[in-house]
């Protein structure tokens, strides 16, 4: 007689992190080896980075996600488990490729860990795919690697994906403008990160800004985009945030452009996009895919005055969208 495996004494996996089984890990190898192969065949260069990374040696590290997991080697230097690929990119490309000429175009397919808030259901350890384009112009850089997403999402199989568009600096120059304070402002803009739109109200009425209430609910379908009045909100037509995500959309394809949803409101949950910046969606699940925008803030704390722009996807979520877009979900 077969014994019977017995569960009762074994710890389940650590919160945030979870087991993949033989079924679903077949179809998450395919669905990352097409993903990979057209980056690989847009011209966007795999690459692998350490696990670890010497904290110290992380210049711009303060302005990615918060490391979840730290540790003190042999020798007593500090390091950490990286929490995302862009900043580990960055440092391969300023120290690796100094004398190259740009553009820079990578990918990757690697595992991050990342400081997640309580109860929040988001995933401490995740499998990330995306790709980064150092060097080139920004607009150009934002509209390649928008539509490079489009098609890395359904070459994993997704019909339905969408995409939410914004620029980091549309708020951030309204308050600069209405005179906030620095601690003011990042009260307004984590609340807006965080979708609180009762505490938005509220700070904004505090500040005399109501316009950043407005902004921060404004959606707008990429092709009703020419007939929208900025003035009307609050957004000054020749700043140049407004100018550079209507460029953006202005170069992508008509047929994309009906897959774009601009939202104002979009804020950046890494701190080094600082300009455009996008989620990525699908109606069967309810929260982002991934996304990405430009970084040029990160490049320069690595002493580059290069720009950058990238995208990162989390594989498992994407997976899951597919599953629940043949379920018949969010239809």
């Amino acid at each position: 007689m077969t014994p019977a495996l017995n569960g009762s004494n074994a710890r389940p996996a650590p919160s945030g992190t979870r087991d993949v089984l033989p079924d679903e890990m077949r179809e998450l190898r395919e669905m990352t080896r097409v993903m990979v192969d057209l980056l690989d065949n847009a011209g966007y260069g795999e690459v692998r980075t350490p696990t670890l990374e010497y904290e110290r040696a992380m210049a711009g590290a303060e302005l990615g996600p918060s490391a979840a997991y730290r540790l003190i080697d042999e020798h007593g230097d500090a390091l950490v488990l990286r929490s995302d690929m862009t900043v580990p990119i960055v440092r391969v490309a300023v120290t690796r490729y100094e004398t190259d000429d740009l553009p820079l175009r990578f990918s990757y397919l690697a595992r991050a860990w990342r400081r997640v808030k309580p109860r929040s259901g988001e995933a401490r350890e995740i499998l990330q795919l995306g790709a980064e384009l150092i060097g080139s112009e920004p607009i150009d850089a934002a509209a390649e690697l928008l539509a490079l997403c489009g098609e890395v999402l359904s070459s994993a199989g997704l019909a339905d994906w969408q995409i939410g568009l914004g620029d980091a600096r549309i708020l951030g120059e309204l308050l600069e403008a209405s005179g906030a304070s620095d601690a003011d402002s990042r009260a307004l803009l984590e609340a807006v990160r965080d979708q609180d739109l009762v505490t938005v109200d509220a700070l904004a009425k505090e500040l005399g800004v109501p316009q950043a209430a407005t902004i921060a609910r404004t959606r707008i379908n990429g092709d009703d985009l020419e007939g929208f009045d900025p003035v009307g909100i609050g957004i000054n037509p020749d700043s140049a945030a407004w100018s550079d995500l209507t460029t953006v959309v202005g170069a992508l394809s008509p047929e994309f452009r009906t897959r774009v949803v601009l939202d104002l409101g979009l804020a950046p949950k890494i701190d080094y996009y600082d300009g455009i910046v996008f989620e990525a969606y699908d109606p069967a699940i309810g929260r982002a895919l991934g996304g990405g925008g430009s970084y040029d803030a990160l490049m320069r704390a690595f002493g580059s005055s290069a720009s950058g722009f990238g995208f990162a996807l989390d594989t498992e979520l994407v997976h899951a969208a597919v599953a629940g877009e043949e379920r018949g979900e969010g239809s």
